[in-house]
């Protein structure tokens, strides 16, 4: 018996009443072993709390952090790609790839942000 909205009307209520679902397993392929994520290195931090117009750096991911906590920005993700320099969206600093430097390492050596754990 077919009632209001074309439903199919019975007597029987419950879980029981439903079919159950063909079970899919879904696996999730592994992830290449080129591909790196975030999590598989540390991104270097740079501030610039000298206020230099170009900051060389040794990365080609890092993270802007404008200044020095109290007086930092959002800290903002920046990735160079095939690109040799790119701008900070939040304190306009430029950053420019320096191949010659190691990752983690900046010019002028100051602008590397290193934490302050006592």
């Amino acid at each position: 018996m077919v009632g209001a909205l074309g439903i199919n009307s019975t007597r029987q209520y419950g879980a029981g009443h439903f079919a159950v679902p063909h079970r899919v397993d879904c696996v999730r392929p592994p992830f290449p072993s080129k591909v790196k994520s975030m999590s598989d290195h540390v991104v270097p931090h740079f501030h610039n709390d000298a206020g230099v117009s170009v900051i060389e750096i040794g990365s080609q991911e890092f993270m802007c952090v404008g200044a020095n906590p109290p007086f930092d920005h959002p800290h903002v993700f920046l990735d160079l790609g095939n690109d040799n320099e790119i701008i900070c969206p939040y304190c306009s600093t430029l950053y420019r790839f320096a191949p010659d430097l190691a990752a983690g390492e900046a010019r002028p050596p100051e602008c590397v942000l290193k934490d302050k754990v006592a």
